[in-house]
């Protein structure tokens, strides 16, 4: 069954990365690898330039299952974009990475993993 990650290329999206081979490689894949990129917003760290996502790419490689690589463009919001992958690709799972920087007292999660949590059709795995 398809696993999607929302991916962002810094150290937790690597993470999450990660963690999303591993479970495509135990649920059979595919591994489908999204990062969303909000437009009008330009040097937003979450949107992934070509070679971050060739280094995403060449993480997994080697992995047993398919790998697809897809860039988002959107107006809209980010987890809207994802839920939509997850639907268009009957995904099993969804794969997302918080930022451990922040204080989890004061800020449990963002708006975009707040949604998706409870939103997604699939299970989702927080890393």
């Amino acid at each position: 069954m398809a696993v999607v990650v929302g991916f962002i290329p810094t150290p937790v999206g690597f993470a999450a990365l990660q963690a999303a081979q591993r479970e495509a490689e135990r649920r059979g894949g595919p591994l489908i690898i999204v990062n969303v990129v909000r437009d009008g917003m330009q040097g937003d760290p979450r949107h992934a330039d070509q070679g971050q996502l060739e280094r995403a790419q060449d993480m997994v490689r080697r992995a047993s299952v398919r790998i697809a690589v897809r860039q988002e463009h959107t107006d809209d919001d980010i987890s809207d974009v994802l839920l939509q992958v997850v639907e268009e690709e009957k995904a099993e799972l969804l794969v997302l990475g918080i930022r451990r920087e922040r204080d989890m007292a004061s800020h449990l999660l963002g708006v975009t993993v707040q949604k998706l949590l409870t939103s997604s059709p699939s299970d989702v795995l927080v890393v």
